[in-house]
C-alpha cells in the first residue's frame, strides 16, 4: 500500500475527529487492523477499502489517491446526500436562505481556524 493511501486514511480519520477504535467499529474492523494499515505493516483488502471509504465518506478513488476529494465524495456521506435531494424541492427563497446560512457558518470555520493558528 503506498504512503498516499496511508495518509489518507488517518488524515480523513483525522478530519472527522475518530479514533482509530471508532473507525473500526464504523467499518466492521478491528482497532488493531486499521493500526496496522495506518501504520503500513498491513494492507486492506479491496472489499476492506470499500469499508473504510464508507466510514471515511469518501470514495476508493480518493483513498487510492486516484482523485482529489470532490462531488463524489460529498455524495458518499450519507446526511448530505440527503440534505441535497431534499433541497432540490426547497422554493428558491428557501434555498437562498440555506446560502446564507452556509456563508455564516464557512465564516465561522474560517474565524476558528484563524484562532487555533494563533494560539500556537
Amino acid at each position: 500500500m503506498s504512503d498516499e493511501v496511508i495518509s489518507r486514511i488517518k488524515q480523513r480519520r483525522r478530519e472527522l475527529k475518530m479514533t482509530q477504535t471508532e473507525l473500526a467499529k464504523e467499518a466492521n474492523l478491528t482497532p488493531a487492523a486499521i493500526s496496522q494499515f495506518e501504520s503500513g505493516t498491513r494492507k486492506p483488502s479491496f472489499n476492506t477499502l470499500s469499508s473504510l471509504s464508507d466510514a471515511l465518506k469518501v470514495t476508493t478513488d480518493y483513498l487510492l489517491g486516484k482523485k482529489e476529494r470532490g462531488y463524489e465524495d460529498l455524495m458518499a456521506d450519507p446526511r448530505l446526500k440527503l440534505m441535497f435531494r431534499g433541497m432540490m424541492n426547497f422554493k428558491e427563497r428557501d434555498k437562498e436562505t440555506l446560502y446564507e446560512f452556509y456563508k455564516f457558518l464557512k465564516t465561522q470555520s474560517e474565524i476558528e481556524v484563524k484562532g487555533s493558528e494563533d494560539a500556537e
